[in-house]
């Protein structure tokens, strides 16, 4: 890592892990005014990590592209600014975070623990494919990430109680909360077919055929069905409500199998997601 960088990246953790246990204590203490100041906190931890991306830019001459530790770094980029964004929109939404700060405080602190060195793209990289394919790859990730949080708090706000909590009165209805889950999901749904059709076309350019059953590959497939069955079960079957919310929540899961899941089991995969 370079030495800005590991400056703003640790402080960016920090403040993403104290913004995560104040949106935390906001529910558990029934103090809804914590959130706004949290969200301050997490704006504050966002450009901190922004500085560390443009900080290890600088240091190796290209975007973090590859790598875990550079893909937890962008993709966690990505879905806390996604959270930013909506909450900026409507205030309602600013609780988002307590479902978002937390897979993005776990996923830098995995990829940390990977391969932060400073190493130059590989020559397999060096393909406009790869940018469609990763962009593509992490506006899914974030729109998943999203419906996971959307997930989150429906189920939080619909739980009977027999004493009311005033943080649940700062979240959307629990319809516009449905509709919202919905959304995400087929925002995600159309961004990760552009990340499968982008990758196919470089595959054939990189390895000689469209698809190979590689494993990320397989697991990317069984993403993106889980993820059509889930608008299939709520537009043909109207889920809605509960189960679209825990069908939210459960499918993120084979998102983060597909992308981190797969390289700790399996170290056949021809997805260069390690630079060599």
């Amino acid at each position: 890592m370079a030495y800005w960088e590991m400056i703003f990246f640790w402080v960016g953790l920090v403040i993403y892990s104290l913004a995560c246990g104040g949106f935390v204590y906001s529910f558990v203490f029934k103090n809804p005014k914590v959130m706004p100041k949290m969200t301050a906190l997490v704006a504050i931890g966002f450009v901190c990590v922004t500085a560390a991306i443009i900080a290890r830019f600088q240091a190796t001459g290209h975007l973090p592209w590859s790598g875990h530790y550079e893909y937890t770094l962008m993709g966690g980029w990505f879905i806390i600014g996604g959270t930013l964004f909506v909450g900026w929109q409507n205030k309602m939404l600013q609780g988002l975070a307590v479902g978002t700060l937390p897979l993005v405080v776990i996923m830098m602190g995995y990829g940390y623990m990977q391969n932060p060195g400073l190493t130059p793209m590989g020559a397999s990289l060096k393909t406009v494919w790869l940018y469609i394919h990763v962009y593509f790859a992490w506006l899914s990730f974030g729109a998943y990430s999203l419906a996971m949080a959307a997930g989150v708090l429906f189920l939080l706000k619909s739980k009977p109680r027999e004493v009311p909590n005033p943080a649940y009165d700062r979240f959307p209805s629990l319809g516009r909360l449905d509709e919202l889950i919905f959304r995400y999901v087929v925002f995600g749904f159309i961004t990760d077919t552009i990340m499968i059709c982008a990758g196919a076309i470089w595959a054939k350019d990189l390895w000689g055929s469209y698809w190979a059953w590689d494993p990320v590959e397989t697991w990317s497939l069984i993403c993106w069905l889980v993820y059509g069955i889930t608008i299939h079960l709520r537009v043909t079957f109207n889920w809605r409500e509960r189960r679209l919310a825990w069908m939210a929540v459960a499918a993120l899961s084979t998102v983060i199998i597909s992308f981190f899941g797969v390289n700790l089991v399996v170290n056949t995969s021809l997805h260069v997601f390690q630079v060599r």
